[in-house]
């Protein structure tokens, strides 16, 4: 038995590390608490790509989120497999084959609401060729860039002519629109709810020259987990979190008002010291945890402030304490700096109870693209 500020694990030598480890309750507790913040989880689409697993997607469709929001078609399909009645595929889909096998998937789920995003008429021409082979309509949202740069058009007349495009179209349907804050960051939560109701007012009057056209705007999903409370709030739009479900120490420090809880852990071992430098070495490497943060913020060990991550490699992860040194074999708890990215890196996640025991593996069936 490990226990590291309440957070317990019966046989940790009954796991092969470096492991991932979901713990049931925290998880409750966060699914709880993101559906309070948005004034019911009927007003969430949650990313899909944070867990990339089944099993926590029935967990949502059971405390009653809207849908799911995914990166890949694999997570669409998954989404689906798993009870989503809505799923968004936020990511522009160019290449002729992927779009075909949107329409598959639209075709083959036809109780549920599959979405595409487009803001280039090539995705429009794209998805419209594969559902007029398929006889069909694909529902289409269309991506507004709110400021991250990275996909969708600014709110305006290019946005307004495509749309219009996407509505005339005899293969698809105009589905709404669909814009994502990641460039906000805000750790003031006074200045990060200011920012996100200026994009809700972008949004909103955008909204409405497509309404005083008589075009149909069905569904607007907006925000992320820095912001998802204050669109899902306004009625408006569904909010979109994604990290809420597991949390992870880059939120928690960006964040520290919001009271959810780290459900994901990794379990590591001290494999080597050098007592003389203060240092520990795991087997936290960077196949074991994200990579994307800066070096001393991709990992932190539980109940262990003194520690920082200084030295990472494939299979390596070097800390150095300011106290008394775990000995070499003993059993680490480690919050990822960012949990989204370090799912990709196990095939699954053991489930531990409240007791600390292994009650169940949940895998992660949408960890590859395809």
């Amino acid at each position: 038995m490990i226990e590291y500020a309440g957070y317990m694990v019966g046989e940790p030598e009954s796991i092969e590390t470096p492991a991932m480890l979901i713990f049931n309750e925290e998880v409750d507790h966060n699914l709880r608490l993101q559906a309070e913040l948005a004034g019911g989880a009927e007003r969430l689409m949650v990313h899909f790509k944070t867990h990339k697993c089944a099993a926590i997607a029935r967990r949502q469709v059971e405390a009653g989120v809207a849908g799911f929001k995914c990166a890949t078609l694999r997570e669409a399909e998954v989404a689906l497999e798993a009870g989503g009645a809505e799923v968004l595929l936020a990511y522009p889909l160019v290449q002729e084959r992927k779009a075909e096998r949107f329409c598959d998937l639209a075709a083959a789920y036809r109780q549920s609401r599959l979405s595409a995003i487009a803001s280039q008429p090539l995705h429009l021409e794209t998805l419209g060729k594969a559902a007029a082979a398929k006889g069909m309509r694909a529902r289409v949202m269309l991506d507004l860039d709110v400021g991250m740069h990275r996909t969708g058009l600014v709110p305006g007349e290019e946005a307004l002519a495509l749309y219009r495009q996407l509505a005339g179209s005899p293969h698809l349907e105009a589905a709404g629109l669909h814009a994502y804050d990641g460039q906000d960051h805000q750790t003031d939560p006074a200045q990060r709810e200011q920012q996100a109701l200026h994009h809700l007012e972008e949004i909103r009057a955008f909204r409405w020259r497509l309404e005083a056209e008589g075009l149909p705007v069905p569904r607007v999903v907006a925000g992320g987990s820095f912001s998802f409370p204050y669109y899902a709030q306004s009625g408006e739009a569904l909010g979109s979190p994604g990290t809420c479900v597991y949390w992870d120490a880059g939120y928690a420090r960006m964040m520290p008002e919001r009271p959810f809880r780290w459900a994901v852990l990794v379990l590591c071992q001290v494999v080597d010291h050098h007592p003389h430098l203060g240092t520990i070495t795991t087997d936290l490497g960077y196949k074991a945890v994200c990579g994307d943060p800066p070096l001393e913020r991709r990992a932190r060990l539980v109940g262990r402030q003194d520690a920082a991550l200084v030295l990472q490699n494939e299979e390596h992860g070097v800390f150095h304490l300011d106290g008394d040194l775990p000995p070499v074999g003993a059993y680490l708890l480690a919050v990822p700096g960012h949990v989204c990215p370090t799912t990709i890196l196990y095939p699954g996640s053991f489930v531990l109870d409240a007791a600390g025991e292994v009650v169940d593996y949940y895998p992660h069936q949408a960890r590859d693209r395809h």
